[in-house]
């Protein structure tokens, strides 16, 4: 049997979602809540020896660069943007910044990007920089957010650059991404990744370090934080069990193309 890839890949920015439904948090509380989440996040990742990929913002970087220097020693670094803020007005030299930011501080070369909040952008900016793939597509329908159900949900390549889009579930287009995992039973969050990871031969999901932080003193909806902090932290370890496999790799996403651009290139030379 050939072998599934599971990309386990984790927003790193600041904790600024509460903005979103007017509520301020100031700079060192966005800092603290998701370097507290992140902290019991990377005891999850060790116990199973995982390595994953952060996407993560230069002014998170900027802010802390001792840690983001170790992250670095085990898992991959790549770009989130310069800002995670919805105040935040996007240019596309954020992009050049904050991969100026994340190479100094990480000592790795950034070779992938997603926009935050997976907002579209001209991806022409990213082949100019350099950089080798984004992950910055969900192809799925959700009201208000995405009406991305003509894009290719699979991994493919686009004027020199690799998508790696967000998985989706084979029928349906249902999202697999970070509310779903939230709020589903379970068993039935893992089995449609099992589903799905069976059907394509690769996984891609993503959630946030702040998710795993206690979020029980933010006026946030439901959905957002129906589960958080520790029961979040077990859900995912669960999560990994479940879809854990003699055949199944967890690889971070610079790895993954690796083994796609090999695989294109073996079945062009039959």
């Amino acid at each position: 049997m050939e072998r599934s890839f599971v990309m386990l890949t984790f927003d790193l920015e600041e904790f600024d979602i509460p903005e979103e439904y007017g509520q301020k948090v100031s700079e060192q509380d966005q800092m603290q809540v998701t370097l507290g989440g992140l902290r019991g996040l990377l005891s999850v990742l060790d116990k199973h020896n995982i390595r994953a990929t952060f996407f993560t913002t230069g002014h998170f970087a900027a802010e802390n660069p001792q840690l983001v220097r170790a992250l670095a020693a085990k898992h991959e670094i790549a770009s989130h943007a310069l800002l995670h803020s919805p105040m935040h007005i996007f240019r596309e030299s954020d992009i050049e910044h904050s991969r100026k930011i994340l190479e100094s501080v990480s000592g790795q070369s950034v070779k992938g990007f997603r926009m935050p909040r997976l907002k579209p952008f001209d991806k022409g900016a990213l082949l100019r920089l350099g950089l080798r793939y984004d992950s910055s597509l969900n192809p799925t329908w959700l009201p208000g957010r995405y009406n991305l159900l003509s894009e290719d949900p699979l991994p493919s390549r686009k004027n020199g650059l690799i998508e790696l889009p967000c998985s989706t579930v084979p029928w349906l287009r249902f999202p697999l991404f970070w509310l779903s995992f939230k709020n589903l039973p379970l068993s039935l969050y893992a089995w449609l990744c099992r589903f799905t990871l069976h059907r394509r031969g690769n996984l891609m999901l993503y959630f946030h370090p702040w998710e795993f932080a206690d979020l029980s003193g933010y006026q946030l909806p439901l959905y957002v934080k129906r589960r958080d902090g520790e029961k979040l932290l077990r859900r995912l370890d669960r999560l990994i069990h479940e879809l854990k496999n003699p055949n199944v790799q967890f690889v971070c996403c610079d790895s993954f193309c690796d083994h796609w651009e090999s695989e294109r290139v073996d079945l062009g030379a039959k």
